[in-house]
């Protein structure tokens, strides 16, 4: 069983000041923590705090940050959230990487270098960089790992500024790279689910000229335009409201495709960039958010998940900011269902994407998902 102390802060004075409080009050050796923060903060004295502690530090810039425990349920923006854990050094790798080739490519050194921690791995991972592509870095990962490899995380965000966003260890930093945290299977069991929701809007599209993440032309006009026009919106509402109305790749025999969420815009090319890959000559269709509804699909999903897997010690939470868009303060109530069936703590934050394993247990990326990992161990 993993041992665990949580806490939030507001501002970096109360971090200094919660970590030495919680190393004086644990009865458990710290080892590994994990951090969602926002970009208002200075990461890199948070980093060194840790550091300075011989703690191992996960961490990922957000859009908002999200801690659910017993004492107390909070979804802040411009906060932070920490859980620091006793898992054993022996059972987990953790590891920064710079990127320097594109998506894929950078993928497969991700999943090469996994393959040298451990015979078998699941993986917890965080990217950062507006021009990652999320579905052809996942994919590259999953060259070498298997299409099969468990694997949870999520696009670090930056408070909806989409300017700069990083993913961090206690000693390493990067804003266009990829935090890796790699479990050993055999001491370490991570399961989880991710759900969607999201709803086919108006009439389909075809999306005729794109380069992995890039799209230049929707129906042979302008990207831009077309989402200016569709959505009666300026320039200046994006890449913001592209968050609420993504598009939805519509796929043969799949009543809900896969979303794409817009990270950012080329104005003087008028293209946009998308969070993961957009085929071109795939069919599309913007979609939106069919509010309750959501909450009921994700809380039945959660209680179906609890069923089959009772006894987690912790959960990482990886939410689109778009749900937090769309359901408000509401959202509180899938997560707070969540830390009430384990009777543990959710930890997690609004992303810019999200990665995870579908129901067929085969790992894909994802816009607009509840995207929940469920860790422990025996």
């Amino acid at each position: 069983m993993i041992s665990y102390h949580t806490f939030s802060c507001s501002v970096f004075a109360e971090v200094e000041k919660e970590l030495d409080k919680a190393l004086k009050t644990i009865t458990f050796e710290p080892t590994l923590a994990i951090c969602f923060i926002s970009v208002k903060f200075p990461i890199t004295d948070v980093m060194h705090l840790f550091e300075r502690q011989n703690i191992n530090l996960f961490g990922s810039s957000t859009s908002g940050e999200i801690l659910f425990n017993k004492e107390k349920d909070i979804i802040s923006e411009g906060g932070a959230v920490f859980i620091i854990t006793d898992i054993d050094k022996n059972y987990y790798k953790l590891d920064l990487l710079n990127r320097e080739e594109d998506s894929f490519d950078f993928g497969k050194r991700v999943g090469k270098e996994v393959n040298t921690y451990f015979r078998e791995a699941s993986i917890l991972v965080g990217g950062s960089g507006l021009t990652l592509d999320g579905q052809m870095f996942v994919e590259g990962i999953k060259e070498i790992a298997g299409e099969n490899v468990t694997m949870y995380g999520g696009l670090a965000g930056d408070d909806a500024k989409f300017e700069r966003t990083f993913v961090f260890t206690e000693n390493k930093i990067s804003e266009n790279g990829a935090v890796v945290l790699a479990f050993d299977k055999r001491h370490v069991k991570m399961n989880g689910l991710a759900t969607s929701g999201w709803i086919g809007l108006g009439a389909e599209l075809k999306v005729t000229r794109s380069e992995g993440n890039i799209v230049y032309e929707i129906d042979n006009q302008p990207a831009l335009e077309v989402y200016k026009n569709y959505l009666n919106v300026s320039e200046d509402d994006l890449p913001s409201i592209g968050l609420e109305y993504p598009l939805m790749l519509k796929k043969e025999g799949m009543e809900e495709g896969p979303l794409r969420a817009v990270l950012n815009v080329d104005k003087e090319n008028k293209t946009l960039i998308f969070a993961g890959s957009v085929p071109q000559g795939s069919t599309i269709s913007f979609s939106t958010s069919p509010g309750f509804e959501i909450m009921e699909t994700t809380r039945q999903k959660i209680i179906d998940f609890h069923e089959q897997n009772p006894q987690v010690d912790l959960l990482i939470l990886f939410s689109c900011v778009a749900r937090h868009m769309a359901l408000g303060p509401l959202i509180s109530s899938e997560i707070k269902l969540a830390s009430i069936k384990w009777n543990c703590p959710v930890i997690g934050y609004f992303t810019y994407g999200e990665i995870g394993n579908n129901i067929n247990n085969v790992c894909d990326f994802y816009n607009q998902t509840f995207t929940l990992a469920a860790i422990s161990i025996d």
